[in-house]
């Protein structure tokens, strides 16, 4: 496959002026190219599935790299909360506050979220998957505005992790999500449903008795 132009996710608000970047206005070349080269769907760029897709993209760029949070235009920022399977809520303020892999991973027996900060995390993802973490929309479920998809992530750890040097293997995980927007496609609410241990357990080296550390979704599977 040749990606062309339309096939480049849109991040939108990048050029918004006066933004508080964490540490300078980010670029998404690196992780572009492995998203084009190696996702499983090619969404038509007008279809639900890429507006799903590009808003989520654009969520996580503002969560990662826009220091004041009522400056995220993906998000209601006064009523915004974020659940990861079915533990607790975050707002946006806390979200700005711990990152996004502190959230995500909160409950995760294999990660101590109460020793990381908001950098800890990040440099430390960042530094095991070098070459990009891509993520991908597979299927929209139900439309706007509450909106269920199923999601893939994936990389090649190419980098140490806490100490763990890399084995050069991609890792994967499949997870679905539910999305509460408003009017201006903003989201209100956020549930994630995945399981992390798999990827974790591969990171530390550890049995996870998984192909790759993929996991599925086990709310998808109940729907099924």
């Amino acid at each position: 496959m040749n990606p062309s132009f339309e096939d480049v996710p849109v991040r939108s608000h990048m050029d918004d002026a006066h933004i508080e970047w964490r540490h300078g206005k980010p670029d998404y070349h690196v992780i572009n190219e492995l998203y084009q080269r190696e996702r499983s769907k090619t969404h038509k760029p007008d279809s639900l599935e890429k507006t799903v897709e590009n808003l989520v993209k654009t969520f996580e760029m503002e969560i990662s790299h826009k220091m004041n949070p009522q400056e995220w235009k993906s998000v209601a920022y006064d009523v915004f909360k974020m659940q990861i399977n079915g533990g607790k809520c975050f707002s946006a303020d806390e979200l700005a506050d711990i990152g996004s892999y502190n959230a995500l991973l909160a409950d995760a027996p294999l990660y101590k979220a109460s020793e990381e900060t908001f950098e800890s995390s990040h440099n430390d993802f960042r530094g095991a998957f070098s070459g990009g973490f891509a993520w991908e929309v597979l299927e929209v479920i139900s439309g706007p505005p509450v909106v269920t998809f199923t999601w893939r992530h994936w990389a090649k750890w190419n980098g140490p992790y806490k100490g763990v040097s890399p084995s050069g293997e991609r890792v994967e995980m499949i997870g679905c999500a539910i999305a509460t927007v408003n009017e201006n496609l903003q989201m209100e609410e956020l549930k994630v449903y995945y399981d992390p241990n798999p990827i974790l357990a591969t990171l530390l080296k550890l049995n996870t008795g998984t192909d790759e550390g993929a996991t599925g979704c086990p709310f998808h599977k109940s729907m099924k």
